[in-house]
């Protein structure tokens, strides 16, 4: 990675900070639908000294800085920047919803944001995720509803989002995503404390290193690695074949054989064709969803394809439709 984050804050600015946060502490806070973030003007003191931040565990811990009506409009900044188009609503028209994400490709969907900047101390409780769960029955055509916070999600809290479909991103998810975007200058924008330093290297020339290699090659295998990977967009992430797909190719003529075959193939060969795609497509279906929502955040819906899929003879139509939708994603 050839930027990095270089703190320019000292320890007396700290005490001036953290002397403001208090007489700011009974100030106004914007509190909407029952959403709350860590008390405005509240500055933890930073547990590192001036220097390069050289992880994503302290890239966190600069998140946490930020202040809570510029962490909405941060978030939706880091949306725009992966191709959405982002709105961040007013305090007094929310209803919970801090940023509204919109995109048209591979397929027109609407997402939610809460943005929940906390510090270390505090996390995302289950009460939380079952507030944000109904927000997608009060807006139209909501596909996603997601929940981005700085520090953590409690284990009843995730385990509540998964069966509500509410998608989680914790602070340690949110550092990665900045580092995987190449957003650390909108750290910078946010942050008057933080600067951005460019590397001396150019960027066309890598380092030589003593034997001969390339200083990127040895990043690449050396320790922090990981937090300096990038990884693609969900949404631009190719999602190969599975035999589960091909299954489902076959299940459709299958279902036809079955149907035209019933007078002319021996009973006993009809009745292992029937069961087989019967009982078979929907298995198939289920499974592919499962590797293809691994990868994307598609299908949403999937229960709704492997129930209908249990349909005699029609169970083709949402076979088809599954199939001519997952085109799209390949």
């Amino acid at each position: 990675m050839k930027r990095f984050l270089r703190y320019v804050f000292y320890r007396e600015l700290y005490k001036w900070l953290r002397s403001v946060g208090k007489d700011d502490a009974n100030s106004t806070q914007r509190d909407s639908a029952g959403t709350t973030n860590s008390p405005a003007g509240q500055i933890e003191e930073l547990p590192l000294d001036e220097g390069p931040i050289e992880n994503t565990g302290e890239l966190k811990t600069v998140l946490q800085q930020m202040d809570p009506y510029d962490f909405e409009h941060f978030i939706a900044d880091l949306w725009t920047r992966m191709g959405w188009q982002t709105d961040v609503s007013t305090a007094s028209i929310d209803k919970g919803v801090d940023v509204t994400a919109r995109k048209q490709q591979p397929y027109e969907q609407t997402t939610l944001i809460q943005a929940k900047r906390y510090g270390p101390n505090t996390t995302v409780g289950s009460p939380d995720i079952q507030q944000y769960a109904s927000l997608s029955q009060q807006y139209n055509n909501v596909d996603k509803v997601v929940v981005v916070t700085t520090n953590e999600f409690t284990n009843q809290a995730r385990e509540l989002a998964d069966q509500l479909n509410v998608k989680q991103i914790d602070g340690d998810d949110l550092a990665s995503l900045v580092v995987e975007q190449d957003a650390l200058d909108l750290v910078d924008d946010y942050l008057e404390f933080v600067t951005i330093a460019e590397s001396d290297q150019p960027c066309d020339q890598p380092q030589q290193g003593t034997d001969g290699t390339d200083s990127e090659q040895q990043a690449a295998t050396g320790p922090g690695a990981d937090d300096r990977a990038v990884t693609p967009d969900r949404d631009s992430v190719a999602v190969s074949s599975t035999v589960w797909e091909k299954a489902i190719m076959i299940a459709i003529p299958g279902w036809l054989v079955a149907f035209f075959g019933v007078e002319f193939l021996p009973e006993a060969l009809w009745g292992i064709v029937f069961f087989a795609v019967w009982l078979g497509l929907p298995v198939a279906l289920f499974l592919d969803a499962r590797y293809v929502r691994e990868r994307r955040d598609w299908p949403q819906y999937w229960w709704a394809y492997v129930g209908t899929s249990l349909v005699w003879l029609l169970a083709i139509i949402p076979a088809g439709l599954y199939l001519w939708r997952r085109r799209s994603l390949s």
